[in-house]
């Protein structure tokens, strides 16, 4: 029983159907439910290593045999078995220390072959083809003890143990990892068997019972980062009751949590049902969840039945509560999801060559507009991918635009100068400092978008690719809600209002002056400004007080203060920064409230070294869409020119923010 709630929804019709139709499309294609081409990165998304992998591509400088051959080392860790083929054709196995299963239920196991010669193998069932000098990896599939390879059997790698029976409870819905002592996951009979993006398996219950492996196991136990992990070790099954230690209560101060930015199904190896989705946002502590429909390159909306039968409807309501919405695509120029939408927008993507709209017009902005009238806040996604250049680069915005396809928030500059888009994901799945620094770029030209956070998790994901098989709500937003219950509407409301936290973990609160995060602060030049912020919660080791003239002061310890002269109008922000996070060892633990704004004399803060900023942003974006934009030929002229129209308009904004600085 999962957090002991076996309702089922009362989802429409087409919702219903929509589901058998992604297990076909699973069974027929595999990952690749509606036949995309998925990258080689997705289907190794299994792959226990994938990790290892990706940083050792990085360090080989993308040379993938030589990434694999490093993964595999000399002595394979556990539960990987390497195939080494030599000049001759001979195949030589390798095996690390075996995995452990129970009679009659198959285990996953990591498979590299490493090929002197051109090597065609059956490996486990699955036909490998591998060139000479290369290596590859991949994940299968084994029954019993022995790995069947071509038309032999290689021994030793899974070491079948006698069947245990473990029981698992807690106070309320909560996150469990079973791990054995070969580091396997364990899971119930029904729930998906998921792992995080640090390989940890998990799953969501308040009282469960499963089937191990006899021998030592060690059970933990959390609910999100609200909450520490409580840990057991018990030896061949029993009962483990765990309770985890509440490290901070943001709901008793008014701030209610919530993932703007959820897919339920968009292919992988999982049919995820909305219910699974609601026990693992309650789970996680989650108050509110958005599942996006959207596109992942092709013509198919993944949950599109989904949102469009329930559009301006809760999927479930409560202790927790769900809408449906959607994500706008485009590659080029930024995606954009929508919170409470009224209405379908016009068109779910462009500029994907296989979807029904090709061509990258017209403007993300058209969409944010639509989106918008229908009730909706708009905000841009995972905005940066790779840090920016210096400000002494030849050109500081080259990591941002090039390669040109990779989804950054391009036309963001474009968009929040027109008041299109109510809020950016400062932090999310890419560069969270990287997002900041476009964010007080923007909000150094009086521009007042909301930080929030976006896991862009696919559920139906078990494992992987990177941290798209994370819990929802690892990373989130928190928004002020006071005393208002938690509703689509209240969380929208606060957005637009700018009362929220960004965070991967800590929760952090700001006071300036008495005024909080969203909130607007008149005063003088000269006024001294008391300003404090205080970080709680997982993982933060220091708090950074921050303004337009970059970081004010700073504390190792949970609490900083600054009193602040006020030269002029100005923003202040305040930033939780730790270690590596536990679900991801190459990010770091990070988070960012919005800004209190500071006017003097009715006017807000513009620095002239942002304005410029953003102009020169704005004028390599059209360069881009000149050089890489992908326009219908016979309507090239008139598609680009509305581009153009809009990049003048934006353009008008910074530059009148520019003459306001001139002196008379």
């Amino acid at each position: 029983m999962c957090c002991q709630d076996d309702d089922v929804l009362d989802l429409p019709a087409a919702a219903i159907e929509a589901l058998a139709h992604y297990r076909r499309l699973r069974d027929e294609h595999g990952w690749d439910w509606g036949g995309e081409d998925l990258p080689e990165f997705f289907r190794l998304a299994r792959f226990s290593r994938l990790g290892d992998l990706t940083a050792a591509l990085g360090a080989t400088g993308g040379d993938w045999s030589r990434a694999v051959r490093l993964v595999a080392g000399e002595h394979p860790p556990a539960g990987l078995v390497v195939l080494d083929v030599d000049a001759a054709g001979t195949l030589t196995p390798r095996v690390g220390t075996p995995a452990l299963a129970v009679p009659g239920r198959p285990v996953t196991l990591d498979v590299v072959v490493d090929a002197a010669v051109a090597t065609a193998l059956d490996v486990g069932g699955v036909p490998v083809r591998v060139a000479a000098g290369a290596a590859t990896a991949l994940t299968v599939e084994v029954a019993g003890d022995t790995l069947a390879v071509g038309d032999r059997d290689v021994p030793g790698v899974v070491d079948v143990r006698p069947a245990a029976t473990l029981r698992v409870r807690s106070g309320s819905c909560s996150r469990w990892s079973v791990v054995d002592a070969a580091a396997g996951g364990w899971w119930p009979e029904g729930v998906p068997p998921k792992r995080d993006g640090a390989h940890r398996p998990y799953f969501h219950a308040r009282d469960a019972t499963l089937v191990v492996p006899a021998g030592e196991l060690t059970v933990s136990c959390t609910r999100g980062p609200e909450y520490a992990t409580a840990t057991a070790t018990v030896t061949d099954g029993g009962v483990v009751d765990l309770e985890p230690d509440r490290l901070v209560d943001p709901g008793a101060e008014g701030w209610r949590s919530a993932d703007l930015h959820v897919h339920l199904n968009y292919s992988g190896d999982l049919v995820v049902t909305p219910e699974q989705a609601r026990t693992m946002q309650r789970g996680e502590g989650l108050d509110f969840l958005s599942l996006t429909a959207g596109n992942l390159g092709g013509e198919h909306v993944y949950d599109r039945a989904l949102f469009e039968s329930t559009v301006g409807t809760d999927l479930w309501s409560g202790d927790a509560v769900a809408r449906a919405s959607v994500e706008f695509r485009n590659d080029l120029l930024g995606h954009v999801h929508a919170l409470a939408p009224g209405s379908p927008p016009a068109r779910y993507q462009t500029g994907h060559e296989a979807g029904p709209h090709p061509h990258d017009w017209p403007p993300n902005a058209v969409t944010c507009a639509q989106l918008q009238a229908g009730g909706a806040s708009t905000t841009y996604a995972h905005p940066v991918f790779a840090p920016f250049g210096s400000a002494g680069d030849d050109d500081p915005y080259a990591p941002f635009l090039a390669p040109h396809r990779t989804v950054e928030a391009r036309e963001l500059v474009v968009d929040v100068a027109l008041g299109l888009v109510d809020a950016v994901e400062v932090v999310s799945c890419f560069d969270d400092a990287a997002g900041a620094e476009l964010y007080h770029h923007l909000l150094g030209c009086g521009l007042r978008p909301a930080a929030v956070a976006g896991s862009d998790v696919f559920l139906s994901f078990a494992h992987g690719p990177g941290v798209a098989s994370n819990p929802p709500g690892w990373i989130r937003t928190y928004a002020h809600l006071g005393g208002t219950p938690v509703s689509a509407g209240a969380v929208r409301d606060a957005v637009r209002a700018g009362r929220t936290l960004a965070t991967n973990g800590p929760f952090v609160t700001l006071s300036v002056a008495g005024h909080q995060p969203g909130e607007v602060l008149e005063a003088q030049v000269g006024d001294v400004l008391e300003v404090s912020a205080r970080g709680r919660g997982s993982g933060a080791e220091e708090v950074v007080l921050v303004g337009p003239d970059g970081e004010i002061a700073s504390s190792p310890e949970g609490t900083v203060t600054a009193a602040v002269t006020v030269d002029g109008p100005l923003w202040l922000a305040a930033i939780a920064r730790g270690g590596p996070h536990p679900m991801d060892p190459d990010r770091p633990v990070f988070a960012h409230t919005s800004p209190v704004h500071v006017e003097v004399a009715g006017e807000r803060v513009v620095r002239a070294a942002d304005v410029a900023w953003c102009l020169g942003l704005l004028d390599r974006v059209e360069e881009l869409v000149v050089a890489q934009g992908r326009f219908d030929p016979e309507h090239r002229d008139a598609q680009l020119a509305d581009h153009r129209a809009l990049v003048a308009r934006a353009r008008a904004v910074y530059t009148a923010l520019r003459e306001q600085l001139r002196p008379l």
